[in-house]
């Protein structure tokens, strides 16, 4: 029975996140600021896509759809939208393409990662909804001391692992690639608990992550221009995000 009852919450949820109605409600209904920046960010993609010529390439025309999800995606998260999910999955499966091309196998293993834990977000922040008084976006929550200190530890532990795998890969970038896989599992989990200290993880993610693409744009890897413009509009959108959830929505939980 409470097997039936989850599977019955996870198909509630996936037809929220996936309903092309709601997609199109929740994009509509952006506030102004928000509106802006994804304007502001579509405007950088596609100058920046046109001006590298990436068209030129089947990579190139990945990372340009990759890169309008990712950023519907963030917007759709600034706000506690379920729906961000949808477009955070389409995002992922092309990442993962980018990643294979670029041998960056700390990037490749945090795009599987996302895969199945954007699948279990679906869920929980369904969950999560049901328990809210308004069910139209997330209320952010916050960590106590002891979650910090155990989220630190799991962060070094998962460092060292991914550093030992990537030298034995050959990976580029190893010991800053191999940053991006902790910084992406504990950000992912604290998003899908629905806490607002994910936003700090996500602004170190966008620094390192941008390190990274910025030395691939130097040796003039595939799609990096791209993925160099992308990065630095998610650092901007990082900033953004944690004023939405820090300060923006005064209805936070202490869990």
């Amino acid at each position: 029975m409470q097997l039936e009852l989850y599977l019955k919450q996870f198909y509630a949820g996936f037809r929220k996140t996936f309903s092309i109605k709601n997609n199109f409600h929740d994009i509509k209904s952006f506030q102004k600021s928000t509106k802006i920046i994804l304007m502001i960010n579509l405007l950088v993609t596609f100058i920046t896509f046109g001006v590298s010529h990436e068209f030129s390439s089947w990579i190139g025309w990945v990372s340009l759809f990759a890169s309008i999800f990712s950023l519907v995606n963030l917007m759709l998260c600034d706000e506690g939208k379920i729906t961000n999910y949808s477009w955070g999955l389409l995002e992922s499966l092309l990442f993962l393409l980018i990643d294979v091309e670029n041998r960056l196998i700390g990037d490749l293993a945090t795009n599987i990662y996302y895969l199945i834990t954007q699948t279990l977000g679906i869920f929980f922040w369904g969950n999560l909804l049901s328990q809210q008084d308004q069910q139209t976006k997330i209320n952010p929550r916050k960590l106590t001391k002891l979650q910090l200190f155990l989220l630190g530890i799991g962060l070094v532990v998962i460092y060292v692992v991914v550093i030992i795998i990537s030298k034995k890969l050959n990976g580029t970038q190893i010991y800053l690639d191999a940053t991006i896989l902790p910084l992406s599992i504990v950000g992912m989990i604290l998003m899908i608990g629905g806490y607002r200290f994910q936003w700090v993880i996500w602004i170190a993610w966008d620094i390192v992550s941008l390190i990274i693409w910025f030395r691939q744009f130097q040796s003039l890897s595939p799609a990096s221009a791209s993925m160099l413009a992308l990065e630095v509009m998610k650092l901007v959108n990082g900033f953004y995000g944690a004023y939405m959830w820090f300060f923006k929505n005064k209805a936070a939980n202490t869990d």
